[in-house]
């Protein structure tokens, strides 16, 4: 060995031999680049990626195990063979041009097209093609390295089919949709958002939001802080206050409800923001008619009792605790049975049944029993409950108690009778009549002496 590397050193240092240093050095080079040689063929035979060689007639010179999995040929049955058995038909005059730049020198970058694999199956690529040189510069073939890109390209084709699917969808929903970049420029919005807000999507598009989407306090009337301006501060989903009013392009002024949240990138890092809200003029309408007709009952006199179809109470009012004893707490979820005296159990099967019917029960006059076991003379009115459909759901009760208004009609006729009893007993003919003249009591002897 060391004769070989002092003929070595002789022929390429001017034929002086070494001494033992330089033929340490001489070994240690040799090593290196057997070294770096072996390394290259591992990360070529180890690649995920094809790593092919051919000369500049096309025939291929070298195929690695990336080459073997993506294109299905193994190493002997692709080697002296011309790439072309890789390239579909309808690209065959890809190759040419290609060699064409390899011959003068020219690399092909990322150049994304289709090849074909053993079994016929068709793969998209991406192609890397750089000359391969002499030891004197001259080009004598080429590189390539194909990636698969199959899963790319099924992922970029849903991504696609993905964004397409987002406009159509948000484009045909109920709800106002606004979209931002980072900077808070929009840049979408759906056919809601342009109605409520009186912009086109192409003259708000690059538009600050805060210029398109004017919000104010419907009491107060100041600015209130774009939600979107919330988002980008704390980074999380946010609603807008109540009493929120939009001002549009042209004036016009409409309650809405809405919530932004945070758009990411895949790195978590918060790339724009997107607006959702809603005409809410019928909501803050119905919720105002709903807040007076709570008022109206939480305040009544009447005993105001909500219950289902199987006769379980659901709501309770002030008046009902007033009127019963019980708390709110203590009667709903129980049966409306705990109000109903024995004697009278056999009233409620009736009530519901005409309720299932849909008909309405009015001024029933009716005897309960309050939680202290004391009777009370009531009035009732029972009503259906529909639901959205117009399918009975349950019932709404009003009981008044009428226990004072019952004693002062008993002492009434009480009254009545002994003025009666009194004037006919007596001698003397008695005659009464009413404001206008009109007789209303006449006694026997009157009877008598008049003859009527």
């Amino acid at each position: 060995m060391d004769d070989q590397l002092q003929k070595k050193a002789r022929s390429e240092g001017g034929g002086m031999p070494l001494d033992r240093d330089g033929i340490e050095f001489s070994r240690s080079i040799e090593r290196t680049k057997l070294s770096a040689a072996s390394l290259l063929a591992a990360i070529v035979e180890s690649s995920d990626d094809a790593i092919i060689t051919k000369d500049l007639n096309g025939v291929i010179t070298s195929w690695n195990r990336g080459a073997e999995r993506i294109f299905g040929y193994n190493a002997a049955e692709a080697i002296g063979h011309p790439i072309t058995i890789l390239i579909p038909p309808d690209h065959i005059n890809e190759e040419p041009r290609i060699l064409e730049r390899i011959r003068r020198g020219e690399r092909v970058d990322h150049y994304q097209t289709v090849r074909q694999r053993k079994d016929g199956s068709r793969i998209d690529i991406s192609l890397t093609v750089s000359p391969v040189r002499d030891a004197s510069g001259r080009v004598v073939g080429a590189s390539k390295i194909a990636r698969d890109i199959s899963e790319r390209a099924k992922i970029q084709e849903q991504l696609q089919q993905s964004e397409n699917r987002f406009r159509v969808t948000l484009g045909s929903i109920g709800d106002a949709v606004i979209a931002t970049d980072r900077e808070g420029r929009v840049e979408f919005m759906n056919s809601v958002a342009e109605k409520l807000t009186g912009w086109d999507s192409p003259q708000a598009f690059g538009v600050p939001l805060d210029t398109v989407f004017k919000i104010v306090n419907e009491s107060s009337r100041q600015p209130v802080e774009s939600p979107v301006a919330h988002v980008f501060r704390k980074g999380v989903v946010v609603g807008l206050a109540n009493h929120t009013v939009l001002i549009a392009k042209d004036g016009t002024e409409r309650p809405i409800d809405d919530s932004a949240a945070p758009i990411r990138d895949g790195k978590e890092d918060l790339t724009g923001v997107v607006l959702v809200f809603r005409d809410a003029t019928k909501q803050r309408a119905a919720e105002l008619t709903a807040r007076k007709l709570a008022t109206i009952v939480e305040n009544s006199d009447d005993a105001i009792i909500s219950k289902d179809l199987n006769g379980i109470i659901t709501t309770w009012n002030r008046g009902a605790e007033r009127i019963f004893g019980y708390t709110t707490d203590e009667a709903v979820g129980r049966p409306i049975q705990m109000l109903i005296p024995p004697d009278h159990i056999n009233e409620e099967p009736q009530i519901l049944d005409r309720i299932r019917k849909g008909e309405r029960v009015d001024h029933y006059q009716t005897v309960r029993q309050r939680k202290d076991g004391s009777l009370v003379d009531i009035s009732l009115t029972v009503s259906p409950v529909r639901d959205a459909s117009g399918t009975v759901v349950g019932a709404s009760k009003i009981a008044r108690d009428v226990t004072e208004q019952r004693r002062i009609y008993d002492r009434l006729r009480e009254s009545e009778e002994r003025f009666r009893i009194t004037l006919t007993s007596i001698g003397d003919a008695v005659i009464s009549t009413d404001h206008k003249g009109r007789v209303t009591f006449i006694n026997s002897v009157a009877e008598e002496l008049t003859g009527w």
